[in-house]
């Protein structure tokens, strides 16, 4: 098959480059367009993936409105040039209306709740919607849930081996085996980040501080940080953030994607966001993750349990104890999903029919 991918977050590249390379290896032609979001460009081009770039929308609803009408024109030519017979996306709206135009299979996920009227509305266009279990919105009839979610795509065990921690302290300029946190903080320019401020700089500095009394501290951001803070960025390679998450003590911040990666690796998050989901609500239960709101209040509660997980001499066992029983009862996600393509349409129906099918795949 020809079988288009599509990427608007660097996430979605982690996502499906397992994909991509199963694919590319049992014979089909795989394209790729994307959206450029912070990092996106560089690691398509450090995973040597060839794309069609997507406009970019600014802030105002005409600019938006503009670029929908002219990235589905570039979509809809785009599939009719390289004779597309599937779509994979995170309800990309271009796309979304693309293949139902041009009557192409697409296959798209969703895992935000806070994404509101935007997903609402695209996958009422795409063939079936795939959803994690935990998602906590009923978005269409034709909606698959899958016992798992996004980051398990690519940090599954049967997907990722990070790189031992000897490499990692000597990537980041550190004594063997000496603890550090990672911190991030987000740009709030995203859709469902609307209205949103997160930690205040105060408490930034307050994290930075308390923590700096246990471990070494290293923040990623995605805008400037404040003066005085720009001492403790992280300078790694981006694609080797996961390896260096598998082995931090602590990750504090914004981020639902990197508190969830870290949870599945067994890291403890501490989550900090008005907008809490299903996923990281799931991981909350597991005692993975752990879940405050943006109020002051809540920001210096944060810190104090950063704090006491940093002290606290069992973490790091007590995680993994957490993280074996969570895995055990999650789906290897890309090997589902390598299923589910192959034997489209009928593999559509028998999930319908028989939703724990997709437990042949633990």
């Amino acid at each position: 098959m020809n079988i288009l991918l599509s990427s608007n977050h660097p996430a979605h590249i982690h996502c499906f480059k397992h994909l991509m390379s199963h694919f590319t290896e049992t014979g089909h032609s795989i394209f790729w367009m994307a959206s450029e979001k912070d990092i996106s460009r560089y690691l398509l081009d450090h995973y040597q993936i060839k794309y069609a770039l997507l406009k970019r929308p600014g802030k105002g609803i005409y600019s938006k409105i503009k670029v929908l009408i002219t990235n589905t024109f570039i979509s809809i030519r785009f599939v009719q040039k390289n004779q597309i017979e599937m779509i994979l996306s995170m309800v990309s709206p271009y796309l979304s209306l693309a293949g139902f135009f041009l009557r192409k299979p697409h296959l798209a996920f969703a895992d935000t709740e806070s994404s509101g009227i935007y997903d609402k509305v695209f996958c009422r266009f795409v063939s079936v919607l795939l959803t994690p279990k935990s998602f906590k919105r009923t978005l269409r009839r034709r909606q698959i849930r899958f016992d798992g979610n996004l980051e398990l795509f690519y940090l599954h065990p049967r997907r990722f081996k990070p790189l031992d921690s000897g490499e990692i302290t000597r990537l980041l300029g550190i004594e063997k085996e000496e603890p550090y946190v990672i911190m991030r903080f987000v740009s709030w320019e995203a859709f469902h980040d609307k209205g949103l401020t997160g930690f205040s700089n105060e408490n930034k500095w307050k994290a930075v501080r308390e923590f700096s009394n246990y471990s070494e501290v290293f923040i990623s951001a995605e805008k400037t940080l404040p003066e005085g803070l720009q001492q403790y960025q992280i300078k790694i390679p981006p694609e080797k953030m996961h390896d260096v998450l598998a082995h931090a003590r602590l990750f504090f911040g914004e981020s639902a994607t990197m508190a969830s990666e870290s949870a599945v690796l067994g890291i403890p998050a501490i989550y900090l966001n008005e907008n809490w989901l299903g996923y990281t609500d799931e991981e909350k239960e597991y005692g993975l993750l752990f879940s405050y709101k943006e109020n002051l209040s809540d920001q210096k509660e944060a810190i104090k349990k950063g704090v006491e997980l940093l002290k606290w001499s069992a973490v790091k066992q007590n995680m993994a104890n957490n993280r074996i029983k969570f895995l055990e009862k999650k789906i290897d996600v890309t090997g589902f999903l390598i299923w589910f393509i192959e034997n489209w349409p009928k593999s559509f129906d028998i999930m319908m029919k028989d939703p724990d099918y997709q437990y042949r795949f633990l």
